[in-house]
Parts: C-alpha cells; structure tokens; sequence
C-alpha cells in the first residue's frame, strides 16, 4: 500500500514539475513551410537559447540548490556533508554565473557593434 501511494504521489510530483516544461518547450518555428529565410533560423536558434537558459537550467540549477541546502540542514555535524554541499553550491553557482555571463557578453557585444540597420534586423534578439 505504502509503494502505491508513493508511487501515484511521485507520478504527480514529476509531472507537476515536468508538463509546464514540456508546455513551454514548443518554442516554434517562426516561418511557414517553404519561404523560410537566414532570418527566420537566427529567430529559432534565439528561442531555443533562451528556452535552455531560462526554462530549463534556472529549474536545475533552484533543485540542486535545494538538495544542496537539504544535506546542510538535515545533516548538521557531519563534515562530509557539509563538504559535499559547498562543493555543489559552488559547482553550481560558478556554473549559473558562467552561463548567464556568457549571454549577457554576446548580447552586449551585440548590441555595441551593431549598426541602426543590423540592430533593427536583430531587434528579437534584444527582448
């Protein structure tokens, strides 16, 4: 009976985390069928950036910070732990800061290099 509700409450838990994933992920195609430009590829490959950043590390990186703050309070004095979890908050953090660094110095190179006419051509990027 106890594997039984654990399992039902675990199939609820995932997908409560994993359907909106799933919901947003349908970033899209921006052109229709034959008449797709360079244009309409940047686009795509913009959302998909923006999808990988922002719907799907942002979700991890909070869940290993959570496990990470679980080990420090559910096991107080043991040092192994306590190593354990600074390593993954550091892992972690340097991680998350690398790859929003990395985004937001293309963006900014971008955008200074960029001419009036490229940046009206590139303006989705800047959203």
């Amino acid at each position: 009976m106890k594997k039984t509700i654990g399992s039902v409450v675990s199939f609820f838990v995932i997908s409560t985390i994993f359907l909106p994933m799933h919901m947003s992920a349908q970033v899209g195609i921006p052109c229709n069928g034959p008449d797709c430009g360079f244009d309409d590829l940047i686009m795509l490959v913009n959302n998909v950036i923006k999808f990988l950043i922002f719907a799907v590390a942002v979700p991890l990186a909070a869940l290993r910070f959570m496990y990470a703050g679980a080990l420090l309070i559910l096991n107080p004095k043991k040092e192994e732990a306590k190593t354990k979890a600074t390593g993954i908050f550091w892992g972690v953090g340097v991680g998350f800061a690398v790859m929003l660094g990395a985004y937001v110095v293309i963006k900014t190179i971008l955008f200074a290099f960029l001419t009036d006419e490229q940046a009206s051509f590139m303006q989705f990027m800047f959203q």
